[in-house]
């Protein structure tokens, strides 16, 4: 990310749902590219939980915006 986005990285939860070892967060990126592009991505992150720590994560996202933004 360090090559790809302008500090500061940001993704905001706008919902949460958890039930049971799992926790499903819809988030919204505000981002911009070293070059000035915006990069606003819609997340899906869906975390399975054990004994307190995250034991997996499976990340949806728009990949036609990501393949739009940093395509050279």
């Amino acid at each position: 990310m360090k090559t790809t986005l302008r500090p500061p990285y940001k993704a905001t939860a706008r919902h949460i749902i958890a039930e049971g070892e799992y926790v499903v967060v819809e988030a919204m990126g505000n981002n911009m590219t070293p070059d000035g592009k915006l990069y606003n991505n819609r997340y899906c992150w869906v975390c399975c939980m054990g004994d307190g720590k995250l034991r997996a994560i499976n990340e949806y996202m728009d990949t036609e915006l990501v393949t739009n933004t940093f395509q050279q």
